[in-house]
């Protein structure tokens, strides 16, 4: 592990701030509960912040670590949308053998896969929040196309860095693979969305230059 000159910490497996925690979390407390999806290349560190606030008010908090995520770059790129939607609905059922009223709420990645788990006819949350949700990416078509080109030469590409986030923890990089996952569950998800008939709230950035105000 090394500092580098911004005090970043990033380790050989390209996990930037591995000291924090990131692991999945289960927390039982009332027959109220949430579950707390993060994004894409990041960990449940990103959503502990509303996990420790609910906690105190008592509800019951699960907050999956999505297969691929908190270990290394080659890791995620060996998974599909659907291994991380069979976590995510894994843990829902979950959660529901505790609680007899459940929420979803997703960053992110993390809100395309709550708006794919709440159209399943099996699944009915009291209410889905959405923090950005990347229904679409702020990138031209021939961006996408160069992406799934470049997925066959290369395995990575490096994220824009413009500031340092000492309280985030996630991967440097992007898996291009893991890119292209992300569009197909994009896709999927605009097919189905009109299915959806739960109370929702969507939460967008206005310096967010991933997800922009409107794209979601």
């Amino acid at each position: 592990m090394n500092f580098k000159k911004d005090c970043e910490v990033i380790n050989p497996k390209n996990l930037v701030n591995p000291h924090l925690a990131g692991d999945s979390l289960f927390e039982k407390r009332s027959g109220r509960g949430i579950l707390l999806l993060h994004g894409l290349t990041a960990t449940t560190n990103s959503v502990r912040p509303i996990a420790s606030l609910l906690g105190e008010l008592e509800w019951t908090i699960s907050a999956p670590l999505l297969p691929g995520h908190g270990e290394n770059l080659e890791k995620l790129a060996t998974t599909t949308w659907r291994d991380w939607a069979e976590k995510v609905e894994h843990c829902w059922r979950e959660l529901n053998q505790y609680c007899d009223e459940t929420f979803i709420a997703g960053e992110s990645a993390g809100g395309l896969l709550a708006l794919w788990l709440a159209c399943l006819q099996t699944i009915r949350p009291k209410g889905v929040v959405l923090v950005a949700p990347a229904l679409q990416l702020n990138l031209p078509d021939w961006k996408r196309q160069l992406i799934w080109l470049l997925s066959f030469f290369k395995s990575t590409f490096p994220k824009e860095k413009k500031s340092v986030d000492l309280q985030w923890q996630g991967y440097s990089e992007h898996s291009l693979k893991a890119v292209l996952q992300l569009i197909d569950l994009q896709d999927l998800v605009l097919e189905i969305i009109p299915q959806l008939e739960q109370n929702i709230l969507v939460v967008e950035g206005g310096q967010d230059d991933v997800i922009g105000p409107g794209v979601s």
